[in-house]
């Protein structure tokens, strides 16, 4: 007689049947009269067989019962692990210890009920009872009854109050993230940061919506897939308006320990328990989002990051200011860019899906055209995408990218998700004057590269900057600007910048707000705008810019009615060379900067100018004025004029510069586009002139005679206003600089017969050109070394062009005394070139520790440059030179050539 035993009961548990129900009954003996039967079928051998056989299945039949229990209980017991585990909690580990433990209580269970079963059934067929086979029945029950007391017992144990809990937190929290594209590489350079045990604090910067949390996402999650030595990640979410309890109790819920012993706790009490959970622990530390400085003492974690911690734990945090990281104290900056053209096609065809971008041929070229309008922002790429992965038809893609050029806010997703991401940027300025400043950036065109000089001063004639260094101020604001992400470094220049489509797209949403109306129309070749008054808002613009070469200017403003117009920019314009028309100005009195530069045919300005009683800015600079109106002279608000790289000679009259008395900026120097060859003016008269002006603070100037440069020389308030000087003489044998040129930042030389160049080294050895960043000297052959820029500490740019007799820069004896120890420690780009007798840069090796470009043409004499293996290490670029010449240079060692080689770029020099 078999029946279903608990091997069964125990596999069924294990494969989850748990629904149906088993019958353990049918294999026990139920009671005596079966015996009884049994006992006769088996012949009937008496009492005391009967009784053996009775002993043994009532022992068999108590240990099958013990047996049921335990299945019942241990099926209580998983219904309720299982139950816990579907709300993610853990089972215990006494649980699970005995619930293995029945599992083995079972099968021992069912191994002693097989056992008996067929020691009952070889009796009954015997029928009789052998002596030999008492011991056996005897101790098959004795084992029977014991295994009912451990069944008994282990039931007594299987009634828990708790069958699981919380599970430990795991190291590393996976982030969800979707599709990234052209993350890689900058995920890979962080990484390498992070393994930098000398690194302690990373901020990861850049504009609104570039991806600076989605990288911090992947960030977290390689720590998850990849072997590291890290014992935890934490992440937290700081936000704009950061609230340092909820940054504390983030830390502290990621910690093994009770709600209770942190909670109500004041803010010192949650910083001392994350210190102490955190101490002896290496950890990483990930900060998405912080606007401004966070204390991390009043966090909790700063003495885990000093130098007495050895840890090697990080904090990694996301910002969109680089100010800001330099606040927290990251000394490894990464700034997130825009994606690559062929990064962001990537992401917007994932976006739109594949089969609405196969849909038509020409969806593929639309969506080209949207990438290029997104300049690679991912915020705006996604948005975009989900908003045309329905739409099939061209009709529809050409109608919506139409929209998009023509009012990118206001297409669908963008002003509800990425116009509001992009102005917490600009909400978070500090100061309302950084706010104007930036608006007014958008003036200027896509993609435009904006000479921080043409800022300022426009800055300074629009009234923004009234402290006691204007130009420092503006400086500080562009840093400023640029530090919010707001503003980008320009296309291979530092002194530069530009603005992103659609932040600038902002800043013109932002200036109409603020009634400061402001029309930008660019055209290009190949296209016309035929009037302005198409123009919404032309009669309300406060601001209005003209840009492109198939602009028509007078033709669209022959008579324009602007009475509020106080800006008016028109360049590269069609400006012929007929006179502007005398009735041009009838209607702008509130014209405060009036920028006309880079028409290149305009060639006379109106008497009618002199009504402009409140201009301030006057830019006519890259024209063909051959001369300034006398009516010019009655412009007393005029702060800044500007006549640099005019083409002809340039008639100025008497007395007009002397009766600018609120005059601050004079220049007229030479450009990109026109390098003045002979004075435009009589320029000693018009020193005479400018020496008379008690606001001017800001002066350029191109000189040819020796008679001006003396008398720039003499003058000290003209030395001290003096920002940039070009020196072009045939006449001039040296040249002292002395003290008093303390603005000086650029310094341009074209001098045939100069010998000497000499610079004041300045009181108690200060050095007097702490301004001079820019030096050019050319065609000046017969200079033979130029050992005073040991006295020029700031210098960035250096070019030396056609100096023939020049055999060393730095002198022997200048290179080796201790004051000149610091001499190149800012020079960032140096441009030699035909110099043929050069033999030395300067003897011994030099730091050079900001050089990013160096390039040597035309210098066959020199054959040692003076690097060691240290020099420009962090900073070098290229050095640009021909293959021949850099093949027989020699070298402090092997590590110092095999460094340098690396940077080396060749260039083709034609002989």
């Amino acid at each position: 007689m078999s029946g279903i035993y608990f091997s069964d009961v125990g596999d069924a548990i294990d494969e989850g049947e748990r629904e149906g129900e088993l019958v353990y009954g049918d294999s026990g003996y139920k009671s005596n009269s079966e015996l009884c039967s049994v006992s006769s079928m088996c012949g009937g051998s008496g009492d005391k067989h009967c009784g053996y056989v009775c002993g043994l299945t009532d022992s068999l039949n108590s240990l099958r019962e013990a047996g049921r229990d335990l299945v019942n209980i241990t099926r209580d017991v998983e219904a309720r692990v299982d139950l816990a585990v579907e709300q993610r909690l853990r089972p215990t580990h006494e649980v699970n210890g005995w619930l293995e433990s029945a599992k083995i209580m079972l099968r021992e269970v069912d191994y002693i009920l097989h056992r008996g079963d067929e020691e009952i059934q070889k009796t009954c067929l015997r029928k009789t009872c052998f002596p030999g086979s008492w011991s056996s029945r005897d101790k098959l029950g004795k084992e029977a009854s014991e295994k009912i007391v451990a069944v008994e017992e282990l039931i007594g144990r299987g009634h828990f109050a708790v069958v699981a809990e919380k599970p430990p937190r795991a190291p590393v929290e996976e982030r969800p993230i979707g599709k990234t594209v052209g993350l890689d590489s900058i995920i890979s350079e962080v990484w390498r940061c992070i393994e930098d045990h000398n690194e302690k604090v990373i901020g990861l910067y850049g504009m609104g919506g570039v991806g600076k949390t989605t990288l911090l996402k992947k960030l977290n999650n390689k720590f998850r897939d990849t072997e590291h030595d890290f014992d935890l990640v934490i992440w937290v979410k700081v936000s704009r308006d950061a609230n340092l309890e909820k940054i504390q109790e983030s830390i502290l819920r990621r910690f093994e320990i009770p709600d209770q012993m942190w909670i109500g706790k004041d803010e010192d009490g949650r910083a001392n328990e994350i210190l102490s959970n955190l101490r002896g622990k290496k950890f990483v530390l990930l900060l998405d989002d912080v606007w401004e400085r966070l204390d991390l003492s009043k966090v909790g974690v700063s003495d885990l990051l000093d130098d007495s911690s050895q840890t090697g734990s990080k904090i990694v945090f996301t910002t969109r200011s680089e100010e800001v990281c330099g606040e927290m104290g990251a000394r490894r900056r990464f700034r997130v860019e825009c994606l690559s053209p062929e990064a962001a096609l990537d992401l917007f065809r994932y976006k739109v899906g594949e089969d609405v971008y196969s849909s038509h041929f020409e969806i593929s070229n639309l969506a080209q055209t949207v990438v290029e309008e997104c300049r690679g922002l991912p915020l705006a790429l996604v948005t975009i995408g989900h908003a045309m992965a329905s739409r099939m038809g061209p009709t529809q893609w050409r109608y919506a990218v139409g929209e998009l050029q023509r009012y990118p806010f206001k297409f669908a997703g963008m002003g509800n998700s990425v116009f509001p991401i992009l102005r917490f940027s600009y909400d978070s300025l500090r100061e309302d004057i950084f706010k104007t400043c930036f608006l007014y950036c958008a003036l200027f065109p896509e993609e435009h590269n904006i000479t921080k000089d043409e800022l300022i001063q426009l800055w300074i004639g629009e009234g923004f900057l009234n402290g006691i260094s204007p130009r420092d101020q503006g400086e500080y604001i562009i840093e400023s600007l640029k530090l919010a992400c707001l503003l980008e470094r320009g296309e291979n220049s530092e002194d530069s910048v530009k603005m992103h489509n659609l932040i600038r797209d902002m800043a013109l949403e932002l200036a109409s707000e603020n009634n400061n109306k402001t029309l930008v129309l660019q055209n290009n070749v190949g296209s016309k705008i035929e009037s302005i008054n198409s123009f919404d808002g032309w009669h309300e613009a406060v601001r209005l810019s003209l840009w492109g070469s198939s602009i028509d200017f007078l033709a669209l403003v022959e008579a324009p009615s602007c009475p509020q117009v106080r800006t008016l920019l028109a360049r590269l314009t069609m400006l012929h060379t007929l006179p502007i028309p005398s009735r041009f100005f009838d209607s702008m009195d509130a014209l405060e900067v009036l920028d006309l530069s880079y028409n290149l045919d305009l060639n006379q300005l109106p008497e009618e100018i002199g009504r402009l009683k409140n201009l301030h800015h006057l830019n006519l600079s890259n024209t063909s004025i051959g001369c300034l109106p006398t009516a010019i002279k009655r412009l007393i608000k005029l702060k800044v004029l500007l006549l640099d790289g005019i083409q002809c000679h340039l008639s100025i009259p008497e007395g007009v510069i002397s009766s600018l008395s609120s005059l601050q900026v004079f220049s007229c120097f030479s450009t990109e586009l026109v390098e003045l060859i002979d004075p435009l003016f009589n320029e000693t008269a018009i020193l005479d002139e400018l020496n008379c002006l008690e606001h001017l603070n800001d002066l350029s100037l191109t000189l040819f005679s020796t008679e001006a440069v003396d008398k720039l020389l003499n003058s000290p308030k003209l030395q001290r206003c003096i920002r940039r000087l070009t020196i072009e003489s045939s006449e001039l044998l040296s040249l002292e600089l002395g003290l008093m040129l303390s603005h000086l930042e650029i310094l341009r030389i074209k001098c045939g017969f100069m010998k000497r160049l000499n610079i004041d080294q300045g009181l108690n050895n200060r050095p007097s050109f702490s301004a001079l960043r820019h030096l050019s000297i050319i065609l000046c052959p017969d200079i033979q070394n130029l050992t005073c820029l040991v006295h020029v500490p700031s210098l960035q740019f250096l070019s030396l062009s056609n100096c023939h007799s020049l055999e060393e820069i730095v002198g022997t004896y200048a290179s080796g005394s201790s004051e000149s120890r610091n001499y190149f420690s800012n020079l960032m780009a140096v441009d030699l070139d035909g110099l043929p007798t050069l033999r030395s840069i300067c003897s011994g090796t030099v730091a050079f520790p900001s050089l990013q470009t160096l390039s040597i043409t035309g210098c066959p004499s020199l054959k040692k440059l003076p690097f060691n293996s240290e020099s420009a290490r962090r900073s070098l670029i290229s050095v640009r030179a021909s293959a021949e010449w850099w093949n027989q240079l020699e070298w402090e060692d092997e590590a110092t050539k095999d460094i340098f080689t690396v940077k080396f770029q060749e260039m083709n020099v034609k002989r």
